[in-house]
């Protein structure tokens, strides 16, 4: 359930990591199959208590968490994207946008207002999830060195999680605490003045080490290559985990985060989509205008091996989060450099997530079915987002002219008073419950056979300013999951699945309705390849989703973006992805997908066999990295993202595709790495949209920048 306000709010979603205590059982999977590298650590690191350094690597294989299967990746019949911390760290990335675009079948659509990246999985909004529970949308970047890796599941999750979007859905996998977990301290400094200082401090507090404790904190500060744009972040975090008997481990994770940007939505673009003729530095606002977002999350579990066919697992979660401040921007910009502008002064914009989540894991070995199992789950989501702003008035006029440059601009915005011309409030809740079972069986040594449905009853309401609370919750709903998975050798498997998806979703229309739920389905055929020493992993699949109720931008209205459903939309395609170590010391992350959007139902006849706008046909990616003996390592990587239709009838210019380079190169010696990154390495001059529509232009990519960064592990 996804939806977007034209100050950058956002209701809905979900990303994943389901820690089944099935988890108990995965991870001890995950760990023999990691165990290639745990050896190589122990051959690296000698005695004693020096930390060991060991390079990149790019797999990180539990998922569990993410799927509702306690199997290894290579036999889960669905296409997963892993990105671990050590990627992250290679690459710097610095948001979910940047992810998107080093993962084949993943978009960054955009970051309206500067709040948080839309990210698109096989062309439609991604879920997003917190330790495998819903959180909705996010109104904020969310901090890496809280996380210990990121899972893109692509395709729908109903089964596994009730309403989920038919794209997909990404989890974030919140840093643990383990015996071994290395403390730290790392300096950044590097273009438009970025500084960033971060340090982890972990530790046991037992002799058992089955007590550990994590905390985490980072300041970042940054200009722009934009005029008057610059950000400041503060986290903290900290976690517990522990074996509390045997059998019974918990945790708690949690954390403030506070988010200041200045708000900025990009450039207007002419009648015909014709960018301005304006340099990338170009800023259309204030710089007195910011957007500040504290955050506070807390999240926990408990897994029960109750017995070695039983496990059990209990999750809550709750997140919240606040956006205040001002938002200017422009719209409408005609030939003669003439365009409107609007502020929006966000009064409240709160979203409260509250997940809870308790499922079971039997095997059935003692039954004669080896290697086969059921799972029974059942979830509580419940998303609140409360809006309210003030549009303020403009005695000078709310009309500029941008050939009169940025100074001139900025000193129209700042002419305006409060209280205001008109004020709005909108709130909006969903809640449901979902209960779901799923059955994995292997019927014969290279054949296994799975089965899933779900039930999920929704209760969807809205209000707007002072009017009654108006429900539109609709009827409950079950999806379905099947797929069989064949393993003709060890490592090499073939899968077919179909599965269904089901969304309620918070978009508003033109009277103010709330649009129907997105309902969808999936047909994917795919191959799956793990090395003998789990070190590289290849993935082929090819897919065909279909959704209906597919919200398209239809008007604004009071600065509230309104949509209209589209009858029935198909996505078709496939993607490739080798991600792991080819050879020792040689990591790769590489992937390529291809997207056919098509409108095949709708009330309009005209849009039937359309492409669908703002999709890109074509994306692929490639990062690598080499350490060299003693030390040395070097990487990099390029970006492609093919050209986008602004409008299904092609009346505006199209966004050109682009190629993005980076590189890396960097030195560890005794407990210190040094690193350099460089992002766009040829200043590549691109465009990114970010409302589906160029109403409010497009915004200009990041130019060629670099960092330097220093890590001392103690």
């Amino acid at each position: 359930m996804n939806g977007l306000c034209r100050n950058g709010y956002r209701v809905g979603s979900g990303r994943t990591r389901l820690r089944l205590a099935a988890g108990a059982l995965a991870m001890q999977a995950a760990l023999a199959a990691t165990g290639a590298y745990a050896q190589e650590a122990g051959d690296k690191g000698g005695q004693g208590d020096a930390i060991v350094v060991s390079g990149y690597r790019y797999l990180a294989e539990d998922t569990s968490g993410t799927t509702g299967l306690p199997v290894p990746i290579e036999k889960v019949p669905q296409s997963i994207s892993l990105v671990s911390e050590d990627f992250m760290d290679a690459t710097d990335v610095r948001s979910l946008g940047d992810v998107a675009q080093y993962t084949p079948g993943a978009l960054f659509d955009g970051n309206p207002g500067g709040t948080a990246s839309i990210v698109k999985l096989r062309g439609f909004a991604a879920g997003n999830a917190i330790d495998g529970l819903n959180v909705g949308a996010l109104d904020y970047e969310p901090d890496f060195a809280t996380l210990e890796r990121l899972e893109i599941v692509k395709g729908p999750t109903s089964v596994v999680y009730g309403a989920a979007n038919p794209g997909g859905i990404i989890n974030q996998v919140t840093k643990s605490a383990k015996a071994n977990t290395p403390s730290h301290i790392e300096l950044l400094g590097g273009s438009w003045d970025r500084w960033r200082i971060e340090g982890q401090v972990a530790a046991s507090l037992n002799a058992a080490g089955t007590v550990n404790v994590i905390g985490i904190a980072a300041h970042e500060e940054a200009g722009s290559f934009m005029q008057r744009v610059d950000s400041t972040k503060t986290v903290l975090y900290a976690g517990i985990d522990a074996e509390l008997t045997p059998g019974l481990t918990g945790y708690i994770h949690g954390g403030y985060e506070r988010y200041r940007r200045t708000s900025f939505d990009g450039i207007p673009t002419f009648p015909d989509g014709s960018p301005a003729p304006v340099g990338r530095s170009f800023f259309i606002g204030s710089g007195d205008f910011d957007l500040v977002t504290p955050v506070v999350r807390v999240n926990g579990g408990l897994d029960w091996e109750a017995s070695e066919a039983l496990s059990v697992s209990l999750k809550l979660n709750y997140l919240r989060s606040n956006t205040t401040g001002e938002s200017g921007f422009g719209f409408g910009l005609e030939d003669n450099g003439d365009f409107f502008l609007a502020i929006n002064n966000i009064t409240k914009s709160v979203t409260k997530a509250f997940s809870a989540g308790l499922s079971a894991v039997y095997k059935l070995d003692d039954l004669g079915l080896a290697d086969s199992f059921v799972t029974v789950a059942a979830n509580y989501q419940h998303y609140d987002t409360k809006q309210a702003g003030t549009i303020p008035d403009m005695p000078e006029g709310d009309v500029a002219n941008i050939f009169d440059g940025v100074d001139a601009i900025e000193a129209l915005f700042n002419t305006r008073t409060y209280p205001g011309i008109f004020d709005y409030s909108l709130n909006r809740r969903l809640r449901y419950l979902t209960l779901s079972t799923q059955a994995n069986i292997k019927v014969a040594e290279p054949l296994t056979l799975l089965g899933g449905i779900s039930w999920a009853k929704p209760d969807v309401s809205k209000q707007s300013g002072t009017a009654p609370w108006e429900d539109f919750s609709g009827d409950s709903q079950t999806s379905l999951r099947l797929a069989a998975t064949l393993e003709p050798v060890q490592g090499l498997n073939f899968y077919l699945s179909y599965s269904e998806s089901f969304q309620p979703q918070l978009f508003i229309d033109a009277v103010g309705d709330v649009l129907p739920p997105l309902t969808g389905e999936q047909y994917e055929a795919g191959v799956k390849y793990v090395s003998p020493d789990r070190r590289l992993l290849l993935t082929a699949a090819v897919f065909d989703v279909r959704q209906a109720n597919q919200a398209r931008y239809d008007q604004t209205i009071d600065l509230i973006d309104r949509y209209s459903p589209v009858g029935k939309v198909r996505h078709r395609g496939f993607e490739l992805q080798a991600v792991g170590e080819v050879v020792k010391g040689w990591q790769v992350n590489a992937g390529l997908a291809i997207l056919d959007p098509t409108i095949r139902e709708d009330d309009d006849p005209t849009l039937i066999g359309k492409t669908v706008a703002f999709l890109p046909k074509s994306t692929a990616s490639l990062y690598t990295s080499y350490e060299f003996g003693g030390g040395a390592f070097v990487g990099g990587g390029i970006r492609y993202v093919d050209s986008v239709k602004t409008d299904i009838d092609r009346a505006t210019r199209d966004l050109p595709s682009y190629v993005l380079a980076d590189v890396s190169a960097g030195y560890d010696f005794e407990r210190f790495r040094v690193q350099l990154n460089v992002k766009n390495l040829f200043d590549k001059h691109y465009f990114v949209n970010n409302y589906q529509t160029l109403f409010y232009g497009n915004v200009v990519g990041e130019p060629r920048s670099v960092t330097v960064s220093l890590r001392a592990n103690f």
